[in-house]
């Protein structure tokens, strides 16, 4: 089979899970035997492949799924999805922008069967693939979309993670045995109320990301608000010997943001033997189970109050074991397969 990857034009100018969600993908279907291009729009023809399967439910990506589709060209569309209630309300912005997300989730609620770019995109598709059963059971929900189409791949990590020592990182900032924070700067990602919960916490906070292009504002004032046990180090690339030794040597990885699905950050970390804390929003307890400690992202209170429960707890390799038996990319990969050999039947 031959299968083209597209997202939306302005994917890679701010790096996050999506793209590497595809570069991963790409990579071990490659390993695996299949036939994958990136998707020209200058020079590719859409009925030379077999399957178009495209990263986001963005609407700047419809135009080439309803080609494809008219074509006979089989569409996968990778979700990556997640609508919350909360995050409309407490998300630190304007209260316009609050208001419009308020609405727009409430339309989603109210009125399922209406035609938005994001449904359009979810009826053209042949297969509609959700990081959990839960994404799946969103969609299905706020889209009027069948259950159907539904075939749940879940995120991956590199198995290399569970080899990540500390040294690299140690040797060069000094810091171990600190809260870990790994991922864009952004008022979703809600790095704000991870700064106000550690203010009483005797314990440094590391912060490794890039901010995202329009939101330097946020970070402007997570760096008003952060203490001297604070430290922003900026993006590292993924994969790096640097990020891996860095998840090695924290000894809590923080992932509070409004929702998840479940992060790759927190694979990695948990991977890598970090303890987690995580929000309770999106999928990630269908990853983590009860190996993880869950936050309400809306309380630094109740951030602060998990980080100390897992600070008193001891490391272990129950959930490191765990995620390594079921997430890696090799299993994403033969799991993606089964889902286009399904598509194309």
């Amino acid at each position: 089979m031959k299968v083209a990857f597209f997202i939306y034009p302005s994917a890679f100018q701010n790096k996050g899970g999506g793209e590497i969600l595809l570069e991963n993908t790409e990579k071990y279907l490659i390993k695996a035997g299949i036939d994958v291009k990136r998707f020209d729009m200058w020079n590719d023809k859409i009925e030379d492949f077999d399957i178009l399967h495209v990263f986001g439910s963005v609407k700047e990506c419809l135009p080439l799924m309803e080609v494809a589709k008219s074509r006979k060209v089989k569409v996968v569309l990778e979700s990556i999805f997640w609508s919350d209630f909360r995050r409309a309300f407490c998300e630190t912005g304007s209260s316009f922008k609050k208001l419009e997300m308020v609405l727009r989730h409430l339309l989603k609620v109210l009125f399922p069967f209406l035609n938005f770019s994001r449904r359009k995109m979810f009826r053209v598709s042949d297969m509609i693939v959700p990081n959990s059963p839960r994404e799946a059971a969103q969609i299905s929900r706020l889209f009027a979309v069948s259950s159907r189409k539904m075939f749940v791949v879940p995120n991956g990590v590199d198995a290399d993670y569970i080899n990540a020592t500390s040294d690299l990182f140690v040797k060069k900032y000094g810091l171990k045995d600190f809260i870990l924070y790994v991922g864009r700067i952004e008022p979703r990602k809600n790095q704000l109320n991870l700064i106000r919960a550690v203010r009483g916490l005797d314990k440094e906070l590391v912060l490794v990301g890039s901010v995202v292009s329009g939101y330097e504002w946020y970070l402007e004032k997570c760096k008003i608000e952060a203490g001297k046990n604070v430290h922003f180090l900026g993006g590292f690339e993924n994969n790096s010997p640097l990020l891996k030794s860095a998840y090695a040597a924290c000894g809590i990885f923080v992932l509070p943001g409004w929702f998840e699905t479940p992060g790759l950050a927190a694979l990695e970390a948990a991977l890598a033997g970090a303890k987690l804390v995580v929000t309770d929003g999106g999928s990630t307890r269908e990853y983590f189970k009860d190996m993880a400690e869950y936050i309400r992202p809306d309380s630094p209170k109740d951030i602060a109050h998990k980080i100390r429960k897992v600070t008193d707890q001891d490391k272990n390799d129950k959930l490191k074991n765990f995620v390594l038996n079921n997430y890696t990319w090799e299993k994403v990969a033969a799991r993606t397969i089964e889902g286009y050999k399904k598509v194309l039947q």
